[in-house]
């Protein structure tokens, strides 16, 4: 990158009014996904299981390629923006899987807390829309974004804490006389793939001074889709879930520096949440097996900040 930019910024002012602009950056991820289990009548709790992810934190690298008008502020213009962050495997927080099981009250009944690592951390967002200009600063941007994502996850060694089944579905307090189990000699105690695929219509306002240049943008849909694969592998019981709907909120801010007329370096935050999304979920045994029965409805969530430095080079 920094080669091609030696050679842009050496080259004659054009006239184009579209350009096609490559850009690398490196940030972190810091946030959770959720895995949910909603109970079925006959339990008191809503959710009969609540499993979290940690992404506390993950680097990753990201490569994009943006296709906009070389000077915006002229006149209204299409722009697309094509961008792919691949995440740095390795231990990134915690996973926590809670049950609340009793037929008679609310009480939590499972507990167990293991080492989360990240196994594949993928993003690919694919935006477009129009650009506006009104007077000399101000840039209006409606757009289209699509996004799809993949994790995945491997819960080690750990400890669990379990009430005493009492019979009938029902449970002793958690914290009377507990069985407790140590997990310390397991590295794979639990495997959870997560993918999601969502739309949003979106919009962004950006602001010119000088060689600075600070937009502020909103993403909100409820156009989501998400699959789910839980492995746990001390008793060998799969899970898949199907899960679409609830709603994606998306804020974010991006500010850089014009270096030259050919040169960007930014930095960019956002937040990405996803919640209520909800479906089906099947259930197999042993781990492998093709033969998968409905049991109950299943629910996914995410929340997730993103930072990062970006350079920029238009060609």
């Amino acid at each position: 990158m920094l080669h091609c930019a030696q050679f842009a910024s050496a080259q004659e002012e054009r006239t184009n009014a579209y350009a096609f602009s490559p850009s690398t950056n490196f940030g972190i991820f810091y946030g959770q996904t959720k895995e949910i289990v909603y109970a079925s009548s006959i339990y008191k709790s809503e959710m009969l299981s609540e499993l979290l992810w940690d992404i506390k934190p993950v680097f990753y690298n990201g490569l994009s390629l943006d296709f906009s008008r070389e000077r915006p502020m002229e006149k209204w213009g299409f722009f697309s923006t094509l961008s792919l962050k691949i995440g740095f495997p390795g231990k990134s927080g915690k996973m926590e899987d809670r049950d609340w099981m009793s037929v008679e009250n609310t009480a939590l009944t499972h507990y167990s807390i293991h080492d989360n690592n990240t196994n594949e951390l993928f993003f690919v967002d694919l935006s477009a829309g129009f650009s506006f200009p009104f007077g000399q600063s101000l840039l209006l941007k409606p757009y289209i974004a699509m996004s799809y994502m993949r994790f995945s996850f491997t819960g080690q060694y750990g400890q669990g804490t379990y009430a005493r089944h009492l019979g009938g579905g029902t449970y002793a307090p958690i914290d009377d006389e507990p069985n407790r189990q140590s997990f310390s000699e397991w590295k794979k105690v639990i495997n959870y793939t997560q993918s999601w695929l969502s739309a949003a219509p979106g919009i962004a306002l950006g602001f010119y001074f000088s060689r600075f240049y600070s937009e502020l943008f909103f993403n909100i849909s409820p156009l989501i889709s998400c699959r789910g694969l839980d492995e746990h592998l001390t008793n060998s019981k799969i899970f898949k879930d199907y899960m679409r709907g609830g709603i994606l909120l998306e804020p974010g801010f991006h500010f850089s520096y014009l270096i030259g007329k050919r040169l960007e370096f930014s930095l960019d935050f956002s937040w990405r949440y996803m919640g209520g999304t909800r479906g089906e979920t099947w259930y197999g045994s042993p781990i492998g097996t093709a033969t998968l029965v409905r049991e109950g409805e299943a629910g996914a969530g995410l929340s997730v900040l993103d930072t990062g430095l970006r350079l920029k080079i238009r060609l």
